[in-house]
């Protein structure tokens, strides 16, 4: 049976991600797809061929032809009104984050998205790329001992938003933040933002933040002014070893007491890459719940996806709703301690 998918958005990502990630899993048709501007509609029809419907806004398309599910990729400022399109009509979302562009409308999404009745995945792509999963099941299984610290590592030429409402790490929590709360298979309690270099708004080029997973330090390190395009590492520390792992790449680096001296081995990526490593199995476990009867390993598009549920354990959705939730509290969290210059409490779902 084929999936009819709904686009809403289609920029660069849509077309080198989602596309390419849907095409690959094989379960969906796009049958419409919606573009502000006249020149992206000409695009799609272009692209999609004229069986696929066009329309201007996420509300027309919703309206349109019947669909099982809706991507969405917008900019930022366009995510709030999107997203609550897609959640009144109630149809299951694939969704970027973060849930809104202005602090103060954080919270009332994140109220409704952990109300929608439907399926809601947000595309934390990181936490599903082979490297990290597997590093993340080592990690677990006691190989490197009790853990002592954790960290994510993000350098990139990215532009940072001089006129952002909302702080860097904030922004980058749902991804960031979630990849050391998978690793460690936990949440933290408080944040201390580390400005670093500032821009005349709520946004840092360059900042850290710590976090405390009682016990634990996890740190998520920026440079957004790297004279790298992208780089993005996690390094694990443990009573008996340390596991480093490069993300794009899919090395994976251990050392523990029995073995002192670095092993490497490298954990590939399925091919082909769909925008950015993980996207794949990403988009895979969304149309799984979508389905309703996600696939076994042998009947799935990738072993990987297989490998994947088995290391991430009894949540079958682990980008849904609650989760991305509290992704977002620690995301505010970040902002009450950029204004307060100290440690901030990161409010649990349960006191909304």
């Amino acid at each position: 049976m084929d999936l009819r998918i709904g686009l809403i958005g289609y920029g660069s990502w849509t077309r080198m991600a989602y596309l390419p990630a849907l095409h690959r899993d094989g379960r969906a048709e796009i049958v419409s797809a919606a573009a502000p501007s006249a020149a992206t509609q000409q695009r799609i029809r272009g692209e999609l061929g004229s069986d696929v419907a066009v329309f201007s806004n996420a509300e027309d398309l919703l309206n349109g032809p019947q669909v099982d599910a809706v991507f969405i990729a917008v900019s930022d400022h366009a995510h709030e009104e999107a997203l609550s399109a897609a959640l009144d009509a109630g149809v299951p979302i694939f969704y970027e984050p973060p849930l809104a562009s202005q602090r103060q409308r954080i919270r009332p999404m994140v109220s409704r998205l952990l109300a929608a009745p439907q399926v809601t995945h947000a595309d934390l792509e990181i936490g599903f790329i082979p490297v990290f999963v597997e590093a993340a099941r080592r990690v677990r299984s006691g190989l490197i001992g009790q853990v002592h610290t954790a960290s994510v590592r993000l350098q990139s030429s990215w532009d940072a938003d001089p006129e952002a409402d909302l702080s860097t790490l904030n922004h980058i929590a749902p991804w960031y933040v979630d990849t050391l709360n998978r690793i460690l298979n936990a949440t933290p309690s408080r944040v201390l933002l580390l400005e670093g270099s500032g821009l005349p708004g709520r946004a840092q080029r360059q900042c850290q933040g710590l976090y405390d997973y009682g016990g634990i330090w996890g740190t998520v390190q920026v440079n957004l002014g790297c004279v790298v395009e992208l780089e993005t590492t996690v390094e694990v520390n443990g009573e008996d070893g340390d596991l480093i792992v490069d993300l794009f790449s899919g090395e994976l680096r251990q050392r523990t007491r029995q073995q002192s001296e670095w092993s490497v081995e490298s954990v590939p990526e399925s091919e082909p890459r769909a925008g950015w490593p993980g996207m794949n199995e990403c988009v895979t476990t969304f149309l799984d719940a979508v389905v309703g009867e996600p696939l076994t390993e042998t009947e799935s598009t990738s072993a990987e996806v297989g490998k994947l549920r088995e290391a991430l354990g009894a949540r079958p959705l682990p980008a849904d709703a609650p989760s991305v939730a509290q992704l977002h509290m620690s995301g505010l969290a970040a902002e009450a301690s950029k204004d307060k210059g100290g440690w901030a409490k990161i409010e649990e779902l349960d006191s909304l």
